[in-house]
């Protein structure tokens, strides 16, 4: 099968109205160095894609970018929103950064910073909610940026937004409110946000496919409330059908399904467009998610099982996502791969691809897997770490893994392969389970001894 077959593709996404995920014939300047596009859905568990299983849910474009590249079985997140996007954009576990929701401390470097001192034009679009102002998001290393969401937070030592708010600026789907390179701008109720922000992007990687750049994608999709899509049978504007009906596209609360297809669809356009701007020869695509699926989702998986949304909770539900690369020429094509990837490597990955360097006066928790994206062994993690706490609380909730074991603060020990679902402790040990223990405890006990 050719890779990327304008006409295959044509058939696959036409049911959902999908862009096409095109050939790279166009031709483009060639680089030393990568272009970098990561994007990270917003509330999307691994079940959701169909190519890990959902039986629910149809994602052709991302399903293509996993069969022409690599898709990862055990990549985990933190169980929300700020502790993810914390994480991935500083390489490091949240008790040496977390300080509140909605918050980044502007002490820290995010991988926008370390692709800028590499050479990289960087943007940053779609869902930001990490306080602060245009200077801000600039600070963090980002040259563009139209996203949606600036928090003001007036509270104590956290540096408040000079942001004037104008009136409905939390609007993300119809009539969006988006913060544009530093001013507003304020959409109409035809417009929808999502597709204000892949626009941008698209601007964005045309307009600088003459140099390196990193793009950085967190998405407004697929976030409560759920409405419906441009592609839906109701308006965009229209309220979301009742909880739990079978509707075109799939089962769930209202509009879910309908908004897992557009979010698809999105990333076909980027995807598009890189070929377009002659660009797909030389760019290496990430796509994950940023914690489980909403908790009031119940998805049907082609094996039979129900996997309930887990967001916000520490089960496998809540922090196993989906992981898909794809580089063409480089990752090796139609690879699956139960590598442990925990949110942290993604800085060093990046970083690393780049060629760029990480910081030396902090400490970076992050593994590179680039070697594996490269069909090499690399140094796979031994176990990935779990934590959600704020410097102040004393609610500290963690877990620590392998493959098949996960150990949680609390001491409670599970088989997670094979009890998904329950996670209920283990009551007796086998030789092999006993060996993980005592090397998972040890580990978390080194973790735990540096938040003291």
């Amino acid at each position: 099968m050719k890779e990327f077959s304008r006409r295959d593709f044509m058939k696959v996404t036409a049911t959902i109205g999908g862009i096409v995920v095109l050939p790279s014939f166009a031709a483009g300047r060639k680089q030393s160095k990568p272009n970098i596009v990561l994007i990270m859905a917003d509330d999307l568990g691994y079940e959701a894609l169909s190519c890990y299983g959902s039986a629910d849910y149809q994602t052709p474009n991302l399903d293509r970018l996993a069969a022409n590249g690599m898709r990862f079985t055990q990549c985990y997140s933190q169980p929300l929103c700020t502790p993810s996007r914390v994480q991935i954009m500083t390489g490091r576990y949240n008790h040496r950064n977390y300080v509140r929701f909605g918050y980044l401390n502007p002490k820290e470097i995010t991988f926008g910073n370390l692709l800028k001192d590499a050479g990289y034009a960087t943007c940053i679009a779609g869902k930001w909610q990490l306080s602060g102002d245009a200077s801000t998001i600039k600070g963090f290393g980002f040259d563009e940026h139209c996203v949606w969401n600036m928090i003001d937070y007036k509270g104590k030592n956290l540096k408040p937004s000079v942001v004037p708010f104008p009136k409905g600026h939390l609007k993300r789907y119809a009539g969006p409110v988006m913060f544009v390179n530093g001013k507003w701008q304020e959409g109409s109720e035809d417009e929808y946000g999502p597709q204000v922000a892949v626009d941008f992007i698209c601007s964005f990687i045309e307009r600088n496919k003459t140099q390196p750049f990193f793009c950085y994608y967190p998405m407004i999709l697929t976030h409560s409330p759920f409405v419906p899509t441009p592609d839906s049978q109701q308006a965009p504007g229209e309220k979301a059908r009742g909880k739990g009906k079978k509707r075109r596209g799939g089962r769930g609360e209202g509009n879910f399904a309908d908004m897992v297809a557009y979010m698809d669809k999105i990333v076909g356009q980027i995807v598009e467009q890189l070929d377009e701007s002659g660009l797909l020869d030389n760019t290496l695509v990430l796509f994950t998610s940023d914690n489980g699926t909403h908790r009031g989702i119940t998805s049907k998986m082609k094996d039979g099982r129900r996997i309930r949304g887990g967001k916000g909770l520490m089960t496998d539900a809540g922090t196993h996502v989906p992981f898909v690369a794809y580089w063409k020429g480089v990752t090796p094509k139609g690879v699956v791969k139960d590598d442990l990837v925990d949110f942290s490597d993604f800085l060093p990955t990046v970083v690393d691809a780049a060629g760029g360097s990480l910081p030396k006066d902090r400490t970076i928790d992050g593994v590179s897997f680039l070697p594996q994206l490269k069909g090499q062994p690399g140094t796979p993690r031994q176990w990935v770490f779990c934590h959600y706490r704020m410097k102040d609380s004393k609610n500290r909730k963690e877990y620590i893994r392998d493959k098949r074991y996960k150990l949680y603060g609390t001491g409670t020990f599970c088989d997670v392969k094979n009890d998904t679902q329950g996670e209920s402790p283990l009551k007796t040990l086998s030789p092999d389970a006993a060996t993980a223990k005592k090397k998972l405890a040890a580990a978390l006990r080194r973790l735990q001894e540096e938040q003291r």
